[in-house]
């Protein structure tokens, strides 16, 4: 029915993109980069961008690739560029996670961020915060104590963001992910936060589509997917933002598929602006 849709209700020369994709190299996905540009090509799809989860140079945080293995990533994404480049623009890279530390002096370049994006030529970093930290612990946002994390979480977004790295922010609303609580004065609180940096920065929000892949799950105010939160996303109209539409895919058949539709019908139904490419 979502693909019906698309057909009935999108032009013909619609602009096609996904900037969030990942590779098996991060070890909880399936498909190598050239087999996600085959299917972008399928699909009919004009922009690919690969965001892969960052390795960080002294710890293995999990769930992505080593640190020795980034040159093979790149080199990856390169070939398949290359060999793509009649059929798709393809665009080189990272969901990183915002962590101060980083800051300090990398190689030759004023911190790591800052390295990954002149040194190693990343098109884009995305900032998906998947953990932080917080007075010298690492707080992993999907079990996080109290919706009290959430705003913290949020503060975390507002410094990353401040600091020009970044041009997307993946999943925004993932702070609704824990199956504990309702929407509250927190979420709220938070939702503010993000929403107030992304307007001041020009960061694009993504609405994510791996979101609905996850299915609907039983809170204490009803049920809904983990995320996006309607809440959220009604904020986000509000106050005028545009946003961009994330599949956020793990494995090449779910790179252009029904939930990626259903999030751009969600969205279009919102009346909110969808940027289909980067600044």
């Amino acid at each position: 029915m979502a693909y019906l849709w698309y057909i009935l209700n999108m032009a013909s020369d619609e602009i096609k993109s996904n900037f969030h994709t990942h590779t098996e190299l991060c070890r909880h996905a399936k498909g190598k980069p050239a087999d996600y540009a085959q299917e972008a090509v399928n699909k009919g799809l004009s922009i690919l961008g690969f965001s892969d989860h960052a390795p960080f140079f002294d710890t293995d945080y999990g769930y992505r690739m080593m640190y020795d293995e980034l040159d093979l990533y790149i080199s990856l994404v390169q070939s398949t560029k290359e060999d793509f480049s009649d059929k798709l623009e393809i665009l080189q890279a990272l969901e990183i996670e915002w962590l101060p530390r980083y800051m300090k002096s990398y190689k030759n370049s004023d911190n790591y961020y800052e390295w990954l994006l002149t040194q190693e030529k990343m098109d884009y970093l995305l900032l998906g915060e998947h953990f932080f930290e917080h007075n010298e612990n690492l707080i992993n946002i999907t079990s996080i104590s109290s919706t009290q994390d959430a705003v913290i979480y949020a503060n975390e977004i507002k410094e990353a963001l401040n600091t020009g790295y970044f041009k997307i922010l993946a999943h925004p609303d993932i702070f609704t992910i824990n199956e504990n609580w309702s929407w509250n004065e927190d979420y709220q609180k938070a939702t503010d936060i993000i929403i107030e940096a992304a307007i001041k920065t020009n960061v694009l929000l993504e609405y994510n589509a791996n979101g609905l892949r996850r299915g609907i799950k039983t809170y204490p105010d009803g049920e809904r997917w983990q995320y996006p939160h309607q809440r959220f996303w009604d904020n986000v109209k509000q106050a005028g933002l545009p946003c961009i539409v994330g599949s956020d895919c793990h494995s090449p058949k779910a790179l252009w598929d029904d939930n990626v539709l259903n999030s751009i019908r969600n969205i279009e139904n919102l009346r909110i602006k969808r940027e289909k490419k980067l600044k």
